[in-house]
């Protein structure tokens, strides 16, 4: 019988801007899953006080908040206890490089993500944006610049290999094969970002393009092959292998 690693799949969750329900749902699911490799698919963190964009001036002056939540949430995947732990790095936490770059350049090489987040003293890889890395027989990367309803097929074309990936908030997932017979597969996996914290397009259209929820993926150790399972939260409710999650305190309508 072949052995699977298990694993969770975290979306953009734009924190100190998440949904709390809708991750505290996600670490239920973890509890029982015991995943043995976490993947942070990439915007973990929102950056919002030093994003070039026009900014509220309440929310401008508060990036030791923002890490502060992103630490106390990293802890929270910290105690789920995986062997391996991967943080791919986002257009948002891009932010950051961008911000060094053109308004500190005397701090550029001395404040980073890794530090700020603590990520190596806490045993997490760390994948620069724009960069992906290779688990099994998948690479994950933040994105390839696509977004929309089409990016799954656009990443896979740009890929033409099995890639897992995040950036559009989106869920979908694709299989195709090619003439010999390989088979190839594109997933992503929504986000756990709060949308009336939106403060940059319609909420009714983020409302209707984007989906709460996760990923958890079995990988084949022998092959490397890695089965994915979407896992969207729907009215506070997610099922995973056969079990029903409900965020705590959420009633049915």
């Amino acid at each position: 019988m072949a052995r699977l690693t298990p694993g969770l799949i975290v979306p953009d969750v734009h924190v100190p801007f998440h949904n709390t329900g809708a991750w505290s749902l996600m670490l239920d699911v973890a509890r029982d899953l015991q995943p043995e490799t976490i993947v942070c698919i990439g915007d973990f963190m929102d950056f919002y006080a030093v994003s070039s964009h026009s900014k509220c001036p309440i929310r401008a002056a508060q990036l030791q908040q923002e890490l502060e939540a992103g630490r106390r949430l990293r802890g929270e995947l910290d105690a789920l206890g995986a062997k391996r732990k991967v943080y791919l790095e986002g257009n948002h936490e891009d932010r950051l490089r961008r911000y060094l770059h053109d308004k500190a350049p005397e701090l550029f090489g001395l404040v980073d993500v890794e530090t700020l987040l603590a990520l190596p003293d806490n045993g997490w890889e760390f994948v620069p944006y724009r960069s992906d890395i290779k688990i099994g027989a998948v690479h994950y990367t933040h994105d390839v610049g696509k977004t929309g309803r089409y990016s799954t097929f656009q990443t896979l074309d740009q890929y033409q290999h099995s890639v897992a990936f995040g950036h559009s908030h989106r869920f979908s997932y694709v299989v195709e094969g090619n003439c010999t017979g390989e088979q190839k597969v594109a997933a992503q996996f929504g986000w756990l970002g709060d949308v009336e914290q939106i403060d940059y397009m319609a909420r009714a259209k983020a409302r209707k393009d984007w989906t709460l929820g996760f990923g958890v993926s079995y990988m084949d150790r022998q092959t490397g092959h890695t089965f994915f399972t979407p896992v969207p939260i729907v009215d506070g409710r997610c099922v995973v292998n056969g079990k029903l999650y409900k965020v705590p305190g959420k009633r049915k309508r």
